[in-house]
């Protein structure tokens, strides 16, 4: 365990916690390529400041798929970055993973051995692969020297957390921040997207009840390193770089996963340097 980050690091964080606040507000889910992402006052201000355009939304109010994952592929040319932002569901998280139990699917990508992932965030990944990865290959012919962040809060960080890892497959050096995000799959695939190349910052916040999630009794585990936002309430939106703490390791338990889930805090689930789902409205637990 360690008290405190980079102040570059911690600047990333709130940078990429702006950026997936953006994939919750609905004019980005249908944006048009090379149209502004935009969001209401105060909601997104960084990425308003860089002038971040649309390579393609996804998702929303129309959509006919059976998860519905919404957000978005982009273009920072302030900071030369191609970006995939992912919102998390619209519906309660517990509604949300009942739809697929708590089942786990073969994940096969070459290298990962034995790997098993939440099957609902196979599917939400396997409905929004094709346009995805076309928008990304596309985007990397025209800026070679553009670098890949993916961004997702709560079951779109899951599912971030997968296109990532298929992105590093690819030989895209993607990293993935992701914010209250729940277990992806088991053991072997989380030993897996740590050890590719690319980096992992995955942050929580203070006794969320969602990264607690899916149970690890069942065989899920996160993957490391975990950035955990403490020292404040469920519901505090400023904080320094002294107040995450960084434990390492698959299973940690000296940080978000140690402050149990009695009781149930879902309001530290919408709170991420910012109320992270101001666009939609709190996320339910």
């Amino acid at each position: 365990m360690t008290v405190g980050i980079t102040e570059s690091l911690f600047n990333n964080f709130k940078l990429f916690a702006n950026v997936t606040a953006a994939a919750y507000c609905p004019p980005n889910e249908n944006a048009t390529a090379g149209s502004l992402i935009t969001c209401p006052e105060g909601v997104c201000p960084q990425v308003e400041a860089d002038g971040v355009t649309s390579i393609v939304g996804f998702g929303g109010s129309n959509d006919t798929t059976t998860t519905n994952i919404k957000g978005f592929v982009a273009l920072n040319p302030v900071r030369s970055q191609i970006i995939v932002s992912f919102a998390g569901s619209g519906n309660t998280i517990r509604n949300w993973l009942a739809d697929f139990s708590f089942v786990q699917v073969a994940y096969t990508i070459t290298g990962c051995r034995a790997c098993t992932v939440h099957s609902g965030f196979a599917k939400g990944w396997a409905e929004r692969r094709t346009v995805i990865l076309n928008a990304v290959t596309a985007a990397l012919a025209a800026h070679s020297d553009y670098k890949v962040v993916v961004t997702g809060h709560s079951i779109g960080g899951a599912v971030g957390t997968l296109a990532a890892a298929e992105l590093r497959s690819m030989g895209v050096d993607a990293d993935v921040y992701s914010y209250g995000s729940p277990r992806v799959g088991n053991a072997a695939f989380a030993s897996f997207v740590a050890t590719q190349k690319g980096g992992n910052y995955r942050m929580t916040h203070e006794n969320d009840p969602v990264p607690q999630i899916l149970p690890t009794w069942i065989g899920y585990q996160h993957t490391s390193p975990e950035y955990w936002l403490t020292n404040g309430t469920t519901t505090t939106d400023v904080y320094e770089k002294e107040n995450v703490v960084v434990c390492e390791g698959l299973g940690s338990e000296g940080c978000n996963a140690g402050t149990g889930l009695i009781p149930i805090a879902g309001d530290a689930h919408n709170h991420y340097l910012g109320v992270i789902t101001a666009c939609q409205g709190p996320v339910a637990w």
